[in-house]
């Protein structure tokens, strides 16, 4: 009868192991991002980098052009965000909270390496110029300035906290606003 009991309650044991494994799992699965959502957060916070640089580092100018040429790529990107924060339960708080960490992590960048970070944005401003068809390409190069969460069906990577936030559209910067 002993071996009986604790047969039944090793099942039991093991059936809940399974369950909070499959329940973890679900879990990670939901909050990862698909490649779309993966490369709209790159580009918002290339777009992110790039505000920074016209506000701290006179080019204003260059960012408006910007908006204005990727317009549509930076809202479909805007609205692939906004529904992932949907989608994992974060909403509009987790999309302010991911905007506010981007821009935190841009402008450290700009205080930390001043010249190197005006110059490379300057160099990012004008190869969008010339080769605009770049523009996924040269977001998928920089590191992101926050943690990303894990890409759906891609090998796992050093553990990252999920993302709490994101970016629906693009701003466009007046001169009267930059400070040098």
């Amino acid at each position: 009868m002993n071996r009986k009991l604790a047969s039944t309650a090793a099942s039991v044991a093991l059936a809940m192991l399974v369950a909070a494994g499959t329940t973890a799992a679900a879990k990670d699965v939901a909050a990862c991002v698909s490649s779309q959502e993966a490369d709209a957060m790159r580009l918002r916070d290339l777009q992110s980098r790039l505000m920074v640089a016209a506000l701290s580092c006179n080019q204003q100018a260059a960012y408006n052009g910007f908006v204005e040429k990727f317009r549509p790529s930076l809202t479909l990107a805007g609205q692939q965000i906004v529904s992932y924060f949907k989608r994992i339960g974060g909403g509009e708080p987790a999309l302010n909270r991911h905007l506010t960490q981007l821009a935190n992590a841009a402008g450290l960048a700009r205080a930390e390496e001043p010249e190197s970070y005006c110059g490379d944005t300057w160099a990012m401003f004008l190869l969008l110029e010339e080769e605009p068809q770049g523009l996924s390409t040269i977001a998928a190069k920089y590191v992101p300035g926050v943690a990303m969460p894990a890409q759906c069906g891609a090998p796992e990577a050093p553990a990252q906290a999920p993302i709490e936030a994101a970016a629906p559209t693009a701003p466009v910067i007046k001169a009267s606003t930059a400070t040098k």
